[in-house]
């Protein structure tokens, strides 16, 4: 038989109605009704329905049909029609292959009649994705992806990719993760922030998007020990310009998903379309004076804790920037404004979820070494990098964008697991 392959169930051509077409893909649902046999077929674009009428098919072929297990992969040839009645397109089976039988029971549901917990979802994380509504998820991540980087393009960045085997840690500590590199040992990459400091030399605008890691043991719906990083640094400029980048970068991203991903938002029950208002900007005092006001305690000084964010989000509920820390609780790299203890830094909140840590870097050697002695860091260790510094380093300031928690707060996800694929937290290695 001569058939039309048919690839887009969402887009099939009405040019192909009443002739002889061929679709492949998973059987989600059968029921039956007297002689006829409607079979759900989906695939990774949609559904369409197919039809088997017991009078017009052999014996074997109906047997076939009725004995097919849910999620098994079949081809079916048959007569395209539209049923104008309930405005859907069907296909009337004439010939079925089974490609492959899908065993039973399965671990999960994935038409989504029956939930299952998170565990079970992740430990059969490829069978989820059948489920449109995690599907949709992971549409929504890769078309966020094209947007960011589409973004910078635009505003003349330059893609680079750093390594992720270092000798040392951006920011030291505890949560670096050690590896043997031959004959030596190495550091799993935390941050690409030294090398995208060094990069300014030459580039003034670069970006990279990549896995970064950290030994953290935190066990919370928001915490991962491997996680994806949107990262820039550019030449010559300013927080409040870092900051109206940053803003116009999430915005950009939003707007394209308003506008081309109605029905993914609409799966996933996520309303975009406030986060498009101008983002809050409040100091690190105005989050102290606000935390006393909610009855929580806090001095100047202290590092604002993930409960103290929880309390905070009582008054500030969406997109909000936190400016103007003290310099003691930053990273060494980090530059202060003149005559104060105050650094030129921000992070991005979202209610209670940090998403983005910023600012302008120190870009002399000598305050960037004085620096580094202070925070109890061995300048030795990093020397290939402050060498850098000694040839030309223009001024220069950026930030990080933790995307995986970018995308459960555009998904309208509780739990970071949900966005990751594959998930790897301290509990988890596997699959």
């Amino acid at each position: 038989m001569d058939n039309n392959h048919i690839e887009n169930f969402e887009n099939i051509d009405a040019a192909l109605y009443n002739n002889n077409a061929q679709v492949t893909g998973w059987i989600e649902d059968s029921r039956s009704i007297g002689s006829l046999i409607f079979l759900t077929l989906r695939n990774s674009t949609g559904k369409i329905q197919l039809i088997t009428k017991k009078n017009l098919v052999s014996e074997n072929l109906w047997e076939q049909v009725v004995n097919i297990a849910r999620q098994s992969i079949v081809k079916a040839n048959g007569k395209l029609v539209h049923n104008e009645k309930n405005n859907v397109v069907e296909l009337i089976i004439e010939e079925l292959d089974i490609l492959n039988q899908a065993e039973h029971p399965l671990p999960l549901d994935p038409t989504g009649r029956v939930d299952s917990g998170l565990d079970i979802i992740l430990d059969a994380r490829s069978l989820s994705l059948r489920k449109p509504e995690i599907k949709s998820i992971f549409k929504l991540r890769n078309n966020s992806l094209m947007y960011i980087r589409d973004f910078f393009i635009k505003n003349s960045f330059i893609e680079v990719n750093t390594p992720k085997i270092l000798s040392l840690g951006a920011e030291g500590g505890a949560t670096l993760f050690k590896t043997e590199y031959f004959d030596k040992l190495g550091f799993l990459a935390q941050s690409p922030q030294l090398y995208k400091e060094q990069l300014m030399l030459a580039f003034e605008r670069v970006f990279e998007i990549s896995h970064y890691f950290r030994a953290e043991k935190s066990n919370t719906t928001r915490h991962l020990n491997e996680f994806v990083s949107v990262d820039f640094e550019w030449a010559y400029k300013n927080n409040d310009q870092t900051m109206d980048l940053c803003e116009n970068l999430i915005k950009y991203v939003i707007g394209n998903l308003i506008e081309n991903m109605p029905k993914e938002l609409e799966i996933l029950n996520s309303e975009l379309s406030s986060y498009l208002d101008a983002f809050d900007r409040i100091t690190y005092q105005n989050v102290i004076d606000d935390l006393n006001s909610l009855d929580h305690k806090k001095n100047f000084g202290d590092d604002i804790t993930e409960h103290d964010l929880v309390v905070l989000s009582e008054k500030h509920k969406s997109f909000y920037f936190i400016t103007d820390w003290p310099s003691e609780i930053k990273p060494f790299y980090i530059s202060g404004h003149d005559d104060s203890d105050l650094s030129m830094s921000f992070d991005l909140q979202f209610s209670n979820v940090e998403l983005v840590s910023g600012g302008v870097r120190i870009h002399k050697v000598n305050e960037l070494e004085k620096n580094m002695e202070k925070s109890g860091l061995d300048l030795k260790n990093f020397k290939s990098h402050l060498q850098t510094f000694k040839w030309g380093m223009p001024p220069h300031s950026g930030l990080g964008l933790g995307f995986d928690r970018l995308i459960m707060i555009l998904a309208n996800r509780k739990n970071i697991r949900e966005v990751v694929l594959y998930p790897r937290d301290k509990d988890r290695l596997n699959p």
